[in-house]
């Protein structure tokens, strides 16, 4: 793909077609003082030469297939709409109207805009949290043979690897539970693009007999943001339905700056994966070892028997000093220090390739200033610290299609208790659902986003009315 770029850009000598800022001429001149000409002359578009995405026969599929051959999958497909538009396919492939899949409860948003899409009805499985921690542990191969059991008439399952907070399930056990079944297993590995390039790591979800897999390339490999690929590992999904029905999430014109990103990380990966790994592994031991001399910060080292954790992600608990997840990542961006993602309990920082010791020096001086200067930093626990753990899952008492299809209204959060969702509502980051559609808002839900309110956490779905905060509900 970079190759076949760079070529075309350097012989074109008038081309009428778009983007219409023809390799930067027309682009806004503050960009193009700031880009420079060389990003717009890769901004094409399918022409003679450079392939068709939605029926790759040339370039783009040579760069597939060698994407396929690194993740040892029998097809890839990449993707410029993010993992998401490979989550919504991997559903509209599998799944119909009416037929269920089995499924953790604390999953991206994406998976219920694929049930919404799908109509696909969803057997949600006990959500088990981390003590201490608070994070929800995605489900092992016990929970879904359970599921199987009472719901014998399932026609997927649906599995997290890893999960945000980077807890790996068993996969390979999963894997087995859904083929004893002869059913495909779909995975969300958006936070998994470097499992399996090194031996420390675990493997990946197609080396673990995941049926499909997304990956997120750009949240670790190197890719440009929105680019990610969709891994088949067997013929449970049919290749051309799949392709279908990517040609109904991804845009007719996909950014080509994306796909040739998904190409160089992907000859970077083959190339010195295993060596980036190896540095990376390296940092993220010594980030931890600076770390652990913080009596009152703890940091994620297990999940338990049968789970595995993402060596590079740091979790960080500041509950001893008194700070909840949003308090500590506010006081860390002061000194310079933005997280991934935080929540009630948790900062999450993610290391990648790029990252050296100085980073992890400002990290460490970052983490003593907010302790050496928060009020509660010599011990207890304020009531910034008070726990206030993901809410459980309410009842689901429509499917997610029927309640995002019925006619709805909005009412003022208080008032929404004991009615049914007619949204997806979810903070974000890290995007699961606090109530998906169909799911009846409990008073533990209500307070949890009263909470969440009140700490100036963005909460998508929920709206802004006129003094208070409102929830859409079914009518």
């Amino acid at each position: 793909m970079v190759e076949a770029l760079k070529s075309y850009a350097g012989r074109i000598a008038a081309g009428f077609h778009t983007p219409g800022h023809f390799q930067g001429k027309a682009a806004p001149p503050v960009l193009r003082q700031w880009w420079g000409r060389a990003v717009f002359a890769a901004d094409l578009t399918e022409v003679p030469g450079l392939d068709d995405l939605h029926a790759p026969s040339g370039v783009i599929q040579r760069a597939q297939e060698l994407a396929a051959a690194l993740a040892g999958a029998k097809r890839t497909f990449f993707l410029t709409n993010g993992s998401t538009a490979g989550v919504l396919a991997m559903f509209l492939a599998a799944l119909g109207p009416g037929e269920r899949v089995i499924l953790p409860r604390a999953v991206h948003r994406s998976v219920v805009a694929a049930l919404v899409l799908s109509g696909a009805a969803p057997v949600f499985l006990p959500v088990r949290q981390l003590a201490d921690f608070g994070i929800p542990l995605p489900p092992p191969a016990a929970a879904y043979a359970a599921a199987l059991a009472r719901h014998p008439d399932a026609r997927a399952l649906f599995a997290l690897y890893p999960d945000y907070y980077g807890v790996a399930v068993d996969l390979q056990a999963v894997a087995a539970t859904a083929h004893s079944r002869g059913l495909p297993l779909l995975v969300d590995a958006a936070h998994g693009v470097l499992f399996g390039r090194h031996p420390a790591l675990p493997p990946g979800a197609i080396a673990c007999g995941a049926d499909a897999a997304v990956e997120s390339v750009h949240k670790r490999a190197g890719a440009l943001t929105q680019a990610a690929w969709l891994h088949l590992g067997s013929g449970r999904l049919s290749p051309p339905r799949v392709q279908q029905a990517l040609q109904f999430v991804l845009t007719s014109s996909p950014s080509y700056l994306l796909l040739a990103s998904l190409d160089a990380a992907r000859r970077q990966l083959a190339l010195s994966g295993e060596r980036l790994c190896r540095r990376l592994l390296a940092l993220a031991a010594e980030a931890r070892q600076a770390l652990h001399r913080f009596d009152a910060v703890a940091v994620l080292t297990t999940a338990g028997e049968g789970y595995s954790l993402d060596p590079t992600r740091l979790v960080l608990n500041f509950g001893a000093a008194g700070l909840s997840g949003y308090e500590a990542a506010r006081l860390l961006r002061r000194h310079g220090v933005v997280a991934e993602m935080a929540d009630f309990a948790n900062v999450v920082l993610l290391l990648s390739p790029g990252h050296g010791k100085q980073e992890i020096k400002a990290l460490t001086r970052a983490v003593a200033a907010v302790l050496s200067q928060h009020p509660m930093a010599r011990g207890g626990r304020g009531a910034g610290g008070a726990r206030l753990f993901f809410p459980a899952p309410p009842p689901l008492r429509l499917s997610p299609r029927e309640a995002w299809l019925a006619p709805a209204e909005s009412v003022p959060l208080e008032a929404a208790v004991g009615r049914v969702s007619a949204a997806v509502v979810a903070p974000a980051p890290p995007g699961i659902p606090v109530l998906v559609p169909g799911e009846e808002v409990t008073e533990e839900v209500a307070n949890y986003l009263e909470k969440l309110k009140e700490r100036g956490v963005p909460v998508h779905g929920m709206e802004e009315g006129v003094d208070r905060p409102a929830l859409r509900v079914v009518g």
